[in-house]
């Protein structure tokens, strides 16, 4: 073999080694091939950024947005203690003849003094409404809130836990108060210079509730009259009057209640 075909031989064996080399060390291995693969995109974070908080999420179009929290109402059970709106204040005699059991799959049974009903319920968050209530039609007894009860429930919109209470707000009724145990029983104070101060007594504590703030006190032994207190709020009931101290200062009463 001549000498030059010998050395352009030579030079074409190393120029491919040497894209061999090349390709080896800047590509990638590929992954097997498999019917479907389609590679994900590298997502790069910029150093200027790590720990930083994520922007919020943009508004849902047409600015719709999520309920807020409510309770989980489902398979719980609840009696009426009575429902307080503006200068109105109704509660049944025997808080354990009005019952609500919220049942699996939207079903609701009910308690309806007399009778017994049934119907439906939908919950979205704080969001609560409850179907046409279909019941027996037994004659109750005279001054029975039966009929208020019935009418007031098509009228919820809204739920709320309060301190271990269930608060239903209605489209127009008020707000109707509910608590697990029948022994409970609600009273509303008319406060002077300030709002309405409601009350909920039972199993031997108290759940002052007094614009948007709320306390669960435990009943004291006391000569005279009924105190309950826990931290630094303290509630006294004497008769039909009672007084709310908070750090040591009467921030409601003398209260009167309105039953």
């Amino acid at each position: 073999m001549p000498a030059s075909k010998a050395r352009t031989g030579l030079f074409i064996m190393s120029a491919l080694i040497s894209a061999s080399l090349i390709a080896a060390c800047t590509s990638p291995a590929l992954p097997p091939a498999q019917p479907g693969y389609i590679p994900k995109p590298i997502e790069i974070t910029r150093p200027d950024t790590i720990g930083q908080t994520s922007p919020p999420a943009p508004a849902p179009i047409g600015g719709a947005r999520p309920s807020a929290p409510g309770p989980s109402l489902n398979a719980s059970s609840w009696y009426w203690l009575g429902t307080i709106g503006g200068a109105e204040f109704v509660a049944p005699a025997d808080p354990g003849s009005f019952n609500l059991e919220f049942l699996d799959g939207g079903q609701l049974a009910a308690q309806v003094d007399c009778n017994r009903g049934s119907s439906s319920w939908q919950q979205d968050g704080s969001t609560l409404r409850i179907g046409s209530l279909a019941s027996t039609r037994m004659a109750c007894p005279p001054g029975s809130e039966a009929a208020r009860f019935v009418r007031q429930l098509g009228k919820v919109r809204s739920a709320a836990l309060v301190r271990g209470l269930l608060e239903l707000s209605t489209e127009d009724a008020g707000t109707m108060v509910f608590a697990r145990d029948p022994e409970w029983r609600l009273s509303n104070y008319d406060c002077p210079g300030a709002s309405p101060m409601r009350v909920a007594v039972g199993r031997g504590q108290a759940v002052v509730r007094l614009r948007t703030d709320a306390w669960v006190l435990t009943q004291q032994s006391v000569g005279s009259g009924q105190r309950y207190a826990e931290g630094n709020a303290i509630l006294i009931i004497r008769g039909p009057d009672a007084n709310l101290i908070v750090d040591g200062k009467q921030i409601a009463g003398p209260c009167s209640t309105r039953r």
